[in-house]
């Protein structure tokens, strides 16, 4: 189980979008900027509700640096004046993915069952404090999920984490059960959630 679980959600406020510069990038492109997504990482997670550590920075770059040679690897990024202030990445779950082990409620075969291409895992969004507010969580949601190749995409959330969930809610995910943390994972359980692709631009 990725990083932080699925993130940091934002609220949505489009009237500060003009300000804001979207990119989707690949694992070529996106492996030059680990460093600076590290860092807006810290800046997003080491401060409440997530108050996480040194312990899970160091997490999330190894998990990073691994997802990069993952097939279907996407990271979106959201710049004011050329400043990092917000993110999502995640890659297709493998055929032979641990995502869906450790239900606490067992899931269909059939839902759990991946190809490679099935289903994109959202690992880690956030939004550095000074730009929250500003609908750059929505953002960077919609651009790393619009036209990705998968038929689905999933997310992990702390269970702690209501208010995060309710906005992911409204955003149309659902949430599929709950499981137990692996160990070495930030938390001891997940809510899992689900939503259908394609998003297309409008």
């Amino acid at each position: 189980m990725g990083g932080s679980g699925g993130g940091q959600a934002d609220t949505c406020q489009a009237d500060d979008h003009h300000a804001v510069v979207l990119d989707v990038l690949e694992a070529t492109q996106a492996r030059e900027l680990a460093e600076e997504v590290g860092g807006a990482y810290r800046a997003a997670f080491g401060d409440a509700p997530n108050n996480e550590g040194p312990e899970q920075f160091v997490h999330q770059r190894a998990s990073y640096m691994t997802l990069l040679g993952r097939p279907g690897f996407r990271l979106a990024t959201a710049r004011r004046k050329g400043r990092l202030v917000g993110f999502a990445y995640g890659a297709l779950l493998l055929p032979d993915t641990r995502w869906w082990d450790g239900m606490l409620e067992p899931l269909d075969a059939d839902f759990t069952a991946e190809t490679g291409q099935r289903t994109f895992a959202l690992i880690d969004m956030g939004v550095v404090p000074d730009a929250r507010g500003r609908g750059v969580g929505r953002a960077v949601h919609d651009a790393v999920l619009t036209d990705c190749p998968a038929q689905r995409a999933t997310l992990a959330v702390e269970p702690r984490l209501e208010s995060n969930q309710r906005l992911y809610r409204s955003w149309g995910w659902w949430c599929a059960g709950r499981l137990t943390g692996a160990p070495g994972d930030i938390a001891d359980a997940y809510d899992i959630y689900v939503r259908d692709l394609p998003m297309t631009t409008p």
